[in-house]
């Protein structure tokens, strides 16, 4: 007989269905689950504070570079290469969801031929929707750029008509890029661990990724099958060795060919860490503290709450709006330079 267990989601981007979801795959394959106000386990996101009006046993879940707060959460998992007894686990969003198939593609890998290259007609592909992240992707995108043209398909400074990358439609990202010997693979910031989807993406596609974000990616991914930005000194050398992969056949080949990963990650670690939590006795499974210091910690956070639901969400949308708005018009204006 299955366990009976009562769960809910909070704090989701609007695109989350709390139905049918990759969580919910899990847990209904090993318990009773249902529906609740109430909930005894509470999987929540980033993006909100609603969490906060729950009591059962929470778990945070962030496809952002944002460090949980463990005074909110019971249990939680994100990008940060931290341990924190048994609460937390690193589960990039390259094993979760829609993204993890190109993933584990990389563990099936057929040859890359000189014919195979021949075919790529392209130089370097770049899907970029996010006009707000770091400086430093613009400024190596325009790099690359002023040595040959990069063919850009996303909403962002794009060059050539359309879009590919469509959120829900990895296929459609795939299918450009393989037309290409480079892709960018640049993160929205740079940071310790937060390496998305952006890589797995351009390796599944046979391109080679112009990877620049996690400083410590080489740990899980061989910098021996992409150009690894971070272990030049300057973006500028960085560009002389895309010139050299990109005038070398063979060098181009031999990367194109190589093993790209460096450490297996369990396709499975967050299953594993949900029935981890949920196996355990529902009292002895919380772990959050409990102390007058964090429930005024706590308490000052759902204080703040009113003013983030009902002001600064608007302005920060309005700010952001404004903001996306000047950098697509200065973008495309570098662009037809």
């Amino acid at each position: 007989m299955k366990k009976k267990i009562t769960v809910n989601f909070v704090d989701f981007n609007p695109e989350f269905d709390k139905n049918d979801n990759e969580f919910m795959d899990y847990l209904r394959d090993r318990y009773e689950v249902s529906f609740s106000d109430n909930p005894d386990y509470l999987i929540y996101s980033v993006f909100g504070y609603e969490h906060l009006k729950y009591d059962g046993i929470r778990i945070c879940y962030t496809g952002e570079n944002i460090i949980p707060d463990f005074n909110a959460c019971d249990y939680a998992f994100g990008y940060d290469r931290i341990e924190f007894g048994d609460r937390y686990r690193r589960i990039p969003i390259y094993l979760l969801f829609q993204y993890r198939a190109a993933y584990e593609a990389l563990f099936h890998r057929k040859p890359v031929t000189q014919e195979d290259l021949d075919k790529k007609k392209g130089f370097c592909a770049a899907v970029i929707s996010n006009p707000l992240a770091m400086p430093e992707r613009d400024e190596l995108f325009f790099m690359i750029n002023d040595y040959k043209e990069i063919d850009s398909a996303g909403k962002y400074l794009n060059n050539v008509g359309h879009t590919a990358g469509v959120r829900f439609n990895p296929d459609h990202k795939k299918e450009f890029q393989e037309g290409h010997k480079f892709s960018l693979a640049i993160e929205n910031q740079s940071y310790i661990g937060y390496s998305t989807e952006k890589i797995c993406d351009s390796l599944q596609a046979y391109t080679i990724p112009i990877y620049y974000g996690d400083p410590t990616v080489t740990i899980e991914f061989n910098d021996e099958a992409f150009v690894n930005v971070h272990k030049y000194d300057s973006f500028e050398e960085a560009v002389e060795v895309i010139k050299e992969i990109d005038q070398n056949d063979e060098l181009a080949l031999k990367m194109l060919n190589a093993n790209p990963i460096n450490k297996p990650m369990n396709f499975f670690e967050m299953r594993d860490f949900l029935y981890y939590i949920m196996d355990q006795d529902y009292e002895h499974a919380r772990r959050r503290p409990v102390s007058p210091n964090a429930k005024e910690w706590l308490d000052m956070i759902k204080r703040q709450q009113f003013y983030e639901d009902h002001v600064q969400k608007y302005v920060r949308k309005v700010k952001n709006e404004l903001k996306r708005r000047d950098m697509k018009k200065k973008g495309l204006e570098k662009l037809k330079k």
